[in-house]
């Protein structure tokens, strides 16, 4: 996948801003379409197909009438992941569609002029405000939605990563020193910094924390300790509590009989999986890739990916269809450092 080789953007020149949007000119024909026209079937169309939000977010901006009677869109991104470019400098962000091949490459130059950049998590961009207190925005890339209900701000912490869920909306993040995810929603203060940030924390000692991964409306992470034991943990009641105070973490379950080893979460095809690093503690013949049943807390073996491919690493997993992506190889695992791979 050659980033040399990515089409022109799509979407507009245009970034929404706290106060209010820039505007770019649109052709009289365009602009004066009838609000109750055939553009809401069009729209709609667009809307349906997460390839083309970029489309859709070009359209709103040149039909004015059509845009004026409707809310801005909410959705999120699950198709999409950005490619790594050059920070802090770059205002240009490169964003692949995983089903489809597709490049996108948007100018963000007004974003980045007033914000930190902190992640990029399913189709959100994690911004902090440059200005005191750094208050914590999320932006849509391609819709050009930016979220500015946050009152809370980012921490005052190297991260190790974030991860945004829905229902209500909240920010989770992950550091190091010490190991620890801790979490915040709309309706959150805005702290002082030494006051402890976050509605709710999960720690746990002489461990790290990796991969956290939403499935099925909750948040998982993998915690191992020093001598690469692991465990799985959770939290609870994410879609049905209110507020960030109210959400738990907690252990779900460990898994000693896969002795030391590195370990990553990905999901794929509906399935949380466990994917172990193929190295020399590992017995002949012990399986790779273990689904997650977490109602029974624990694993099953899988033996056979398809024509999935995945790339692992501490921070993000991700699954590929090689179908799409003819050059990677089916059935294969591809770990994110070094120049290893592994076919099941």
């Amino acid at each position: 996948m050659d980033k040399k080789n990515a089409p022109a953007a799509v979407a507009p020149e245009t970034v929404a801003s706290e106060g209010g949007a820039s505007k770019r000119g649109a052709s009289v024909d365009w602009a004066s379409l009838r609000a109750d026209g055939p553009l809401h079937k069009i729209g709609d169309c667009l809307l349906a197909n997460e390839e083309y939000m970029d489309t859709y977010s070009a359209l709103r901006q040149v039909c004015r009438n059509w845009r004026s009677g409707l809310p801005e869109p909410d959705v999120h991104l699950h198709e999409w992941i950005m490619v790594e470019h050059v920070l802090p400098r770059a205002a240009d962000f490169t964003f692949l569609h995983l089903r489809t091949s597709r490049y996108v490459t948007i100018d963000l130059t007004e974003v980045h002029a007033r914000y930190y950049f902190v992640g990029f998590y399913r189709g959100v961009i994690v911004l902090a405000q440059k200005n005191q207190p750094h208050k914590i925005r999320l932006l849509n890339p391609l819709t050009k939605t930016l979220n500015t209900r946050f009152e809370a701000h980012m921490p005052y912490v190297i991260l190790k990563s974030v991860a945004v869920m829905k229902s209500p909306t909240m920010v989770f993040v992950s550091k190091d020193y010490p190991a620890e995810i801790a979490w915040v929603d709309e309706s959150t203060p805005t702290k002082g910094i030494d006051e402890d940030w976050g509605e709710g924390r999960f720690s746990t000692e002489h461990h790290s924390l990796r991969c956290i991964t939403p499935f099925n409306g909750e948040l998982y992470a993998i915690a191992v300790n020093n001598f690469e034991f692991g465990k799985l943990v959770c939290t609870n009641n994410v879609q049905l509590e209110q507020r960030a105070s109210s959400v738990n973490m907690d252990t779900l379950f460990s898994f000693p009989e896969l002795g030391n080893n590195k370990f990553y979460l990905v999901k794929s095809d509906g399935a949380l999986l466990l994917v172990l690093l193929d190295n020399k503690h590992l017995e002949e013949g012990q399986p790779l890739v273990y689904r997650v049943d977490t109602e029974s807390r624990s694993l099953h073996a899988v033996n056979n990916i398809g024509s999935r491919a995945f790339f692992v690493h501490y921070i993000r997993c991700i699954s590929v269809d090689t179908r799409v992506h003819p050059t990677l190889r089916p059935g294969c695992i591809y770990y994110a450092f070094g120049l290893y791979q592994r076919v099941l």
